[in-house]
């Protein structure tokens, strides 16, 4: 066997060429190899980061720290997803796109989720119905008292009752969900409707029928409750300057 290659290596001189052209080829790939993995290593450093996006929650410290500790890699060699996954880690950041602009450039466009209501005293609602975790104490949103697994129903259920308060100059500003069948809700002139059914269908379109005929019958209404058949009871201040509650049933057939 070792006759044999040495034969093949030794003797056969139009082997031995290509065999050292083959060798030399290699070499030069190698080295180009080398060259243009020190040069994406090491040039094109990404030195600018530009951050584009309808930006309100997200504070420039965040973004900030994130660009300078959570950027691996040069302009060639970065972690486009891992900087993405960095991104939105941030509370109020919904979606991330992260595109280069050579030679030395980043951008990354951020959409911030747009909050409709707060669930309780922690966590926030996105319009979307996505809940993430985005306390902002400054934000005039109705709360939702209902547990994360029961937020897309409230959802619903609020968007459902808004399109029959905004026609009054009103909106919700507390929301309960007590049972599947039982909705309470509050709103900005403190108004307390309560709803028993697990279709609000009937009992909103009474509420929009009855609306300024109640009000007209009293304009201190505070409280409808519309878990009667073919009546509603009603709650209002008798006095300004007593402040006892009267309550009063009335057969919705006969509101005029």
């Amino acid at each position: 066997m070792l006759n044999r290659l040495g034969a093949l290596s030794f003797d056969n001189a139009k082997f031995n060429n290509r065999l050292a052209y083959l060798i030399n080829f290699a070499s030069v790939l190698i080295l180009i190899y080398c060259a243009v993995h020190y040069v994406a290593r090491n040039w094109f450093t990404v030195n600018r980061v530009i951050i584009e996006g309808d930006i309100y929650h997200v504070t420039p410290v965040q973004l900030t720290y994130i660009a300078q500790n959570r950027l691996y890699g040069t302009f060639f060699t970065l972690d486009i997803a891992g900087l993405k996954s960095a991104f939105q880690e941030i509370p109020w950041v919904d979606e991330v796109n992260v595109k280069r602009h050579f030679p030395h450039t980043i951008i990354v466009h951020i959409n911030e989720y747009k909050a409709i209501a707060k669930i309780g005293d922690e966590d926030m609602l996105a319009e979307n119905g996505e809940i993430f975790d985005g306390a902002d104490d400054g934000l005039n949103l109705p709360v939702f008292y209902v547990s994360t697994a029961k937020a897309t129903i409230a959802l619903a259920k609020y968007r459902q009752i808004e399109s029959v308060l905004v026609q009054h100059g009103d909106s919700v500003t507390k929301l309960w969900l007590t049972s599947p069948l039982i909705t309470k809700f509050s709103t900005k002139n403190n108004l307390n409707v309560e709803i028993c059914s697990s279709d609000l269908t009937d009992g909103l379109a009474r509420l929009n029928l009855y609306w300024n005929k109640l009000y007209l019958l009293n304009p201190k209404l505070n409280s409808i409750n519309l878990c009667y058949k073919n009546a509603l009871a009603i709650n209002y201040e008798s006095s300004v300057f007593i402040k006892k509650k009267t309550e009063s049933t009335v057969q919705t057939k006969g509101v005029h």
